[in-house]
């Protein structure tokens, strides 16, 4: 008989990965983090930045067809 290891034994499974969140993707223009816009904000909603909080417009900005010039982000392409 052996005695068990004094510390567990590491292991190296995958872990998997998180989901992308469904929504169109812009990139802040003061910070770049990406910020997704779900579609299911109100329109008077604030679009804040979830890296450096800034404020880059209001909701029915960015889902606006073409998006407002008074938004600060710019689409990613998917």
């Amino acid at each position: 008989m052996s005695a068990p290891p004094r510390r567990p034994i590491l292991s190296l499974k995958a872990r998997p990965k998180p989901p992308t969140p469904v929504g169109s993707r812009w990139k802040c223009k003061p910070c770049g983090a990406v910020v997704v816009i779900t579609g299911g904000e109100a329109p008077e909603d604030d679009i804040r930045c979830p890296t450096c909080d800034a404020r880059l417009g209001i909701a029915a900005d960015f889902l606006a067809t073409p998006p407002s010039t008074r938004v600060r982000a710019r689409r990613v392409a998917d």
